[in-house]
């Protein structure tokens, strides 16, 4: 028996009028703009400054660290956003270390030590402090002087980066 050909109509494999489909292109865009919206975000600032204090201005350039935060305003003064200490008895008290916040950052270190020994993490020591611009340099020394002898030698100070005048 002779083969005859099916009288379907041949399908033209070369289409003239090609559509884009939008719908996956902008699935991909849309997924491209939130890796680099989160890949931006974790560049951006550690510390968020509080309401109640103004930072100074530096023309430092070092990027910011994670580590303890310490806030040191006109009001109280706070670790990881926890009050500590009036800072009226900060500006009254005669010697150098701060008892309350002292016994804060131990609690802290200890914490920390027995971490490192659980899990391996390091202890580093580093705090970092946001002080408000109108402290006494007196009393901000009692501030470091009491991270000190509290296992936090390495002080970080947080400030606003002066703008460049571009000259």
């Amino acid at each position: 028996m002779a083969y005859v050909p099916s009288r379907r109509k041949r399908h033209n494999t070369f289409v003239s009028n090609v559509t884009l489909n939008l719908t996956s292109m902008m699935d991909m865009f849309t997924i491209i703009l939130v890796f680099l919206l989160k890949t931006y975000a974790t560049e951006g600032s550690l510390t968020q400054p509080t309401d109640s204090l103004t930072l100074p201005k530096s023309t430092v350039t070092a990027p910011p660290e994670v580590a303890l935060d310490l806030v040191v305003s006109n009001e109280v003064v706070m670790v990881n956003d926890k009050p500590i200490v009036a800072w009226d008895k900060v500006k009254k008290q005669k010697g150098f270390v701060i008892e309350a916040l002292r016994d804060e950052l131990l609690y802290y270190a200890t914490e920390a030590n027995r971490m490192k020994k659980e899990m391996g993490s390091d202890f580093s020591g580093k705090i970092i402090i946001q002080g408000d611009k109108d402290i006494a340099y007196k009393d901000l020394v009692k501030i470091m002087a009491t991270c000190g002898v509290s296992e936090y030698p390495n002080m970080r100070l947080v400030v606003y980066q002066k703008e460049e005048d571009g000259f």
